[in-house]
């Protein structure tokens, strides 16, 4: 029997924004750990040692859940494979970035991703935006160039890598949305890291570096930071539209200066102090405009 391509959707959006929150926190990380990462090793290595875990944990939920078959019985094998070439081409394209240019400033320029999910929510999902929604977003946008302003001289090679991942990343997560409507969330996170793990091999006979135990063993956190980060980002997907979820990506941008003070010890600029209050102050009104309409949502 097919599922009807909205049943599995509901309309929560608070708890949705809680979860987005969390997820920005766990991919910051991960982001975190691919910039430390990607200066000894290849992509596809990285991906690879890090879906093994998440394909392993997601079985496990598959055998406590709808069983290992039910990957394969999805009727959307399509998207599956175009959420995956999404999702990849934002990695490689964040990593790209991430090599030239600080963590914060590599995020500061992929938050032109909210406004293209808004953008693109409205032809591809059909979801309705209200002008209010619109104003927070695009002021929103305004404090990712109060911090990635030109002055900075970030604007090259590594800014077009970044909107590249930004452009890339909108795309998944609409595709992430069609999806939530008929595939449970554990489907869409095996599928996706069953298909890194068959197509990452391809270049381990030009790029495979052995890592030390040290790097092997951040590249297996990467997995579980992810795993978690994937589930909870697909959940909060089936309880509210990319647009409602699109201004929370901006918390990222705490964690992100957060970690460049830890790790990198570099500090944040008095514009990106400023330009990330803009963001957050736009994340809440977005959060205050849905909460008081609390309307249902397909």
């Amino acid at each position: 029997m097919t599922v009807p391509a909205a049943s599995l959707h509901r309309h929560a959006p608070v708890q949705a924004m809680l979860l987005w929150c969390l997820a920005a926190l766990l991919f910051t990380a991960q982001g975190a750990a691919l910039k430390w990462l990607s200066s000894g090793y290849h992509f596809s290595e990285i991906l690879f040692v890090r879906s093994l875990v998440v394909v392993a944990g997601t079985s496990i939920l598959l055998m406590r859940g709808p069983g290992l078959g039910a990957p394969f019985r999805t009727r959307h094998v399509r998207l599956h494979v175009l959420r995956f070439i999404c999702f990849s081409s934002a990695l490689i394209c964040f990593i790209e970035a991430a090599k030239r240019i600080s963590l914060t400033d590599t995020i500061a320029v992929s938050f032109a991703a909210p406004l293209m999910m808004t953008a693109l929510a409205v032809p591809l999902l059909g979801e309705k935006i209200g002008p209010r929604r619109w104003t927070a977003v695009v002021i929103g946008l305004g404090g990712v160039l109060v911090i990635a302003n030109p002055s900075t001289g970030i604007f090259g090679v590594a800014a077009l890598w970044a909107l590249g991942s930004a452009l890339a990343y909108a795309f998944a997560i609409i595709v992430t949305r069609k999806l939530t409507g008929t595939d449970p969330t554990v489907v869409i996170v095996w599928t996706l890291n069953a298909l890194y793990l068959v197509t990452m091999p391809a270049f381990i006979p030009f790029t495979w570096v052995v890592p030390d135990w040290a790097d092997f063993g951040l590249m297996l956190m990467c997995g579980v930071i992810v795993l978690v980060a994937q589930l909870v980002a697909v959940h909060a997907c089936r309880l509210a539209p990319p647009q409602v979820l699109a201004p929370f990506d901006y918390t990222a941008m705490v964690w992100a200066v957060l970690l460049d003070i830890v790790i990198w010890h570099v500090l944040p600029s008095l514009t990106a102090i400023a330009g990330a209050g803009i963001l957050i102050a736009s994340g809440i009104y977005i959060l205050y405009r849905e909460t008081k309409a609390k309307r249902p949502v397909l």
